[in-house]
């Protein structure tokens, strides 16, 4: 039997392949890929800009696969449940070797060969190593888990990146209850991160540019929206802020992605509160910058670059947990998997808010 997956051959230029299936080795698993989003990870990717990932790789890392094959010895996923064919899965879209300095430190989002599959050719066996395609074959050191019944496809499709990703991002804030978070930015990232806050008791404030994101974030339960589109400079936006929340926030959260963001964040939280850098990724994109104001602040800054491996156990529990929220949103536009290419420009125009390549028909 033969699969298809698509390959980035260029700088915004994809073709799609076939290959054989392949047979997954012991501990490793091959699935039928249901559903794979676009997120905005891959579309730097796409256009060439992840220090990573290079041209003749397999596109796709966020998503939701049925088992198809299970290789010798796995019976469990990583939380300990029964997983048998057929089931609905997701997996961590990178790897934790165990082998390197990172990995012995215990900082397995920062392992030094996290992407040593995802970034192999697709000419490569076992050639499916990214989503989008027909299958996606997960090895042994990716964490694997079991979907709940009770989650839908398109809620769970974005569960190991987005979800994970914010959950982790929201633990790094050291979110408390009665604390005020603002959170910069309401994209997918942001209205993940809205609703974790608002579980953990914290106050939320959102900044945002984009009129039409702003009814979403409420949707999410922000507290508090600011429009910065009429603010043309640092102080305007971080006034208009601390108007509003009448005061400093004790944590912010970037994911914009935007370099002048993580300068506004910085200089917007409180002296002694947390800053935390998730949404810029991309090396040498610059922002003015003052160290001693910052030192002065007595902030923290951290960075949130992947997650560890266990939060996307957590957000599928979080998703069980809180179905009050509208998930299903968060994928506004279904494509088929020859009509990826569109889906990738439909999003850098920002014609769709997430695009989800819809592979199985029978996909919810």
């Amino acid at each position: 039997m033969k699969g298809v997956t698509t390959v980035l051959t260029g700088p915004e230029r994809i073709e799609q392949r076939e290959f054989d299936l392949p047979d997954p080795g012991a501990g490793e698993i091959l699935t039928e890929v249901l559903r794979a989003n676009i997120c905005g990870s891959e579309l730097h990717i796409w256009r060439g800009h992840h220090p990573l990932i290079v041209d003749g790789c397999v596109l796709g890392h966020e998503g939701i696969g049925r088992v198809a094959r299970l290789g010798d010895g796995v019976d469990r996923d990583f939380a300990g449940q029964p997983l048998r064919e057929g089931d609905r899965i997701v997996a961590t879209y990178f790897q934790m070797c165990r082998r390197c300095p990172a990995c012995q430190r215990g900082e397995w989002n920062l392992c030094q060969n996290a992407y040593a599959f995802w970034r192999e050719p697709a000419t490569s066996s076992p050639h499916f190593h990214g989503t989008f395609g027909t299958h996606y074959y997960v090895h042994r050191d990716q964490y694997v888990y079991r979907v709940p019944d009770s989650v839908p496809d398109r809620a769970a499709s974005g569960a190991n990146c987005a979800l994970s990703q914010m959950m982790y991002g929201v633990h790094l804030a050291e979110v408390a209850t009665g604390e005020t978070v603002l959170i910069q930015g309401s994209g997918g990232l942001g209205l993940c991160g809205i609703a974790i806050a608002k579980e953990r008791g914290a106050r939320v404030v959102v900044t945002e540019v984009h009129p039409d994101r702003i009814a979403s974030a409420r949707l999410f339960g922000a507290d508090e929206v600011v429009d910065l589109s009429g603010a043309d400079t640092a102080e305007a936006r971080v006034a208009a802020v601390h108007e509003a929340v009448g005061g400093a926030p004790d944590a912010v959260i970037d994911v914009t992605g935007v370099p002048s963001t993580f300068s506004d964040g910085v200089r917007t939280v409180r002296p002694g509160g947390r800053f935390v850098s998730i949404g810029s990724i991309s090396p040498g994109k610059l922002c003015d910058f003052d160290p001693g104001l910052f030192t002065r602040s007595g902030a923290v800054i951290r960075a949130a670059i992947r997650y560890h491996p266990w939060f996307l156990g957590r957000a599928l529990d979080f998703l069980a947990d809180n179905a009050h929220y509208p998930w299903d949103s968060l994928v506004d536009a279904d494509y088929a998997l020859d009509d990826v290419e569109q889906g990738l420009r439909d999003s850098a125009a920002r014609k769709v808010a997430r695009a989800s390549i819809k592979v199985s028909p029978e996909a919810t």
